[in-house]
């Protein structure tokens, strides 16, 4: 999944950067981090993601409602109005997920073409058939939650 990744820009040099990920920052949580060169934000970004999205897990928090409103609405947003420089990182939190477990289901041959049409077309949205039946249902069920 891509974050957006909010720079606040050091007073000088002695001052890190700071690092803010709003997709992660709610009344529970909160997803900071620094860095003291700009070499060191994406990696200092990952690790603050994925302890905050590991948290989220032990907490039983729903990852797939997970959503980054991207860099160009966090840049007007006054909230963030301290953070004058973005970036998108990708991180894989999918073992955060829960166990994958092989299943045998039948399908219909042409709703199979289909799904395989969609996943090659869409490198960057769906891993393999799997990641895209998961996605999908992680979609149902969250339109249907009651």
């Amino acid at each position: 999944m891509f974050f957006s990744v909010g720079v606040c820009l050091p007073e000088n040099d002695q001052t890190a950067f700071g690092l803010v990920v709003p997709a992660l920052c709610n009344e529970s949580y909160g997803c900071l981090s620094a860095a003291d060169t700009e070499a060191e934000m994406a990696a200092r970004a990952r690790e603050a993601i994925l302890l905050i999205v590991e948290q989220m897990a032990e907490d039983s928090v729903d990852l797939s409602t997970l959503h980054d409103a991207g860099t160009l609405r966090y840049k007007k947003d006054p909230q963030w109005v301290d953070y004058s420089e973005w970036f998108a990182v990708d991180v894989d939190i999918s073992r955060f997920s829960g166990k994958p477990l092989r299943i045998n289901i039948s399908l219909p041959d042409t709703l199979l073409a289909c799904i395989d049409n969609r996943v090659k077309e869409n490198p960057a949205a769906y891993r393999d058939r799997s990641h895209f039946l998961a996605q999908a249902a992680r979609h149902e069920l969250s339109a249907h939650q009651k």
